[in-house]
C-alpha cells in the first residue's frame, strides 16, 4: 500500500500514524510505503523527522507555508491566479515535489485540510481521482464559509473552499462523523483516537510515544493534578495580542482550586514563553500531542481546562473537563472563532 499524507501540525502527524495503523489491519510487520509532507508552520517540527522515518514513513519533507507564497507571488496572484502560479512556484522551490510526483500519483492521498501548500496537492492531483481528508481538529466541525464565499471560491477565484467542502475531497476521516456539518456527513468515515489506541499493544504504544518524547522526560506529580491546554489564539490573530492571551490564561488559572498541581501544556504552534508568566506551575514542552500521555501508565489529571480544544475530549486520563471558551467570548475578535465557541458541542 502506498500512501501520501500532507499536514502541518503535531496533531496531523498523530492522526496520520493512527490512520496508517488502522489501514494496515493490525499488521505489525508491514505498514506500507508512506510519504509525509509537513507545511512549515510548527516550530521545531523538523526535529521529529528521524523518529518518524525509523518505521512509519519512507521519507518526510518540509514545505513552505502560505505567508511565503503570498510574499513571493504577490497578493493578486495568490488570490485569483493561485492554481496557475502555485504549482510551478512550489515545484521550483521544493524539487522533491517533482521527484516524488509519480509516487504521489500512484498513492492514496490524505490531506489535513486544503489550505497553504496543501492547495498544491489538491490542484495537481485532484483531477480524475479521489482525495481523502483527515480532520483538522475543532475547525472541521463548523462550516467556516458562507454560500457567497463558496460561490466566489468555486467560480471566480477558483481557490480551495477548505474544511472538506471541496468537490475533490471524497472522504473525510473524522473522530466524530455525526458532529460534522450536515453537508459533510455523507462522505465521512470514523477515525477515533480512543477506539483505535485501545487496540494497540503495549509495545506499539511505547513505540508511538517514543516518536514524540523520550521515556522519563516528563516530571508530573502522581496525584491532584489539573491540566490546562493552551491554544495559539494570539498567533492565529483570533485575539488582539499576546498580552490578552496571558490575561485569559491567568484568569483560567484563578478558577482552579488552590490545592491542585497545575500542569500547562503549550500548543505546538505557540510562541508564548509561559514559564516567564507563570512561576508556580509546571509547563510541559510543546512538541507532542497531549493524547500520547494516555499511551503510558502514570499520567492522570483530576481536572482539565481548555478554551475550545477538542484534544481535551480525547483524554481518558482526565476525570473532569471544563471548556471555558464561552466565558471569554468578548476577548475573541475573529467572527469564525466566536461562532465556533457559541455553537460548539463537546464531542462525546
Amino acid at each position: 500500500m502506498q500512501r501520501t499524507y500532507v499536514g502541518s501540525t503535531i496533531y496531523h502527524i498523530y492522526l496520520s500514524l493512527i490512520h496508517i495503523l488502522k489501514d494496515s489491519n493490525g499488521s505489525v510487520d508491514d505498514y506500507g510505503d508512506n510519504l509525509l509532507f509537513l507545511v512549515e508552520s510548527t516550530p521545531m517540527i523538523e526535529t521529529l523527522i528521524p523518529n518518524l522515518k525509523k518505521r512509519f514513513f519512507r521519507d518526510v519533507h518540509i514545505i513552505s507555508e502560505r505567508r511565503d507564497h503570498v510574499k513571493d507571488l504577490g497578493k493578486l496572484n495568490y488570490s485569483v491566479r493561485r492554481k496557475s502560479k502555485l504549482i510551478p512556484y512550489l515545484e521550483n522551490r521544493h524539487p522533491t515535489l517533482k521527484k516524488e510526483k509519480e509516487f504521489i500519483k500512484n498513492s492514496e492521498l490524505y490531506l489535513c485540510d486544503t489550505d497553504s501548500s496543501k492547495s498544491y496537492f489538491l490542484y495537481e492531483f485532484g483531477k480524475n481521482r479521489d482525495i481523502n481528508m483527515i480532520e483538522d481538529g475543532a475547525r472541521t466541525y463548523i462550516k467556516r464559509h458562507s454560500t457567497f464565499e463558496q460561490f466566489l471560491k468555486t467560480f471566480i477565484t477558483k481557490t480551495p473552499i477548505g474544511g472538506g467542502f471541496d468537490k475533490e475531497i471524497k472522504t473525510i476521516y473524522a473522530q466524530f462523523p455525526r458532529k460534522l456539518p450536515k453537508a459533510l456527513q455523507g462522505k465521512s468515515k470514523e477515525l477515533n483516537i480512543k477506539k483505535e489506541v485501545a487496540l494497540w499493544s503495549k509495545t506499539l504504544k511505547k513505540e508511538v510515544f517514543d516518536i514524540f518524547l523520550n521515556s522519563g522526560s516528563l516530571e508530573i506529580p502522581n496525584k491532584n493534578n489539573a491540566l490546562i491546554l493552551t491554544q495559539p489564539i494570539s498567533e492565529d490573530k483570533v485575539i488582539k495580542n499576546e498580552a490578552v492571551k496571558i490575561e485569559i490564561y491567568k484568569d483560567v488559572v484563578s478558577k482552579i482550586p488552590k490545592n491542585m498541581n497545575i500542569i500547562l501544556k503549550t500548543h505546538p504552534r505557540e510562541l508564548t514563553k509561559y514559564k516567564e508568566h507563570f512561576k508556580d506551575i509546571t509547563v510541559l514542552p510543546a512538541l507532542f500531542p497531549i493524547e500520547i500521555l494516555g499511551l503510558k501508565e502514570g499520567f492522570h489529571f483530576e481536572q482539565g481546562y481548555t478554551l475550545f480544544s477538542t484534544a481535551l475530549s480525547n483524554l481518558e486520563i482526565v476525570k473532569e473537563r471544563f471548556f471555558l471558551g464561552k466565558d471569554y467570548l468578548d476577548k475573541f475578535t475573529v467572527g469564525a472563532t466566536r461562532d465556533l465557541i457559541k455553537n460548539m458541542e463537546i464531542p462525546s
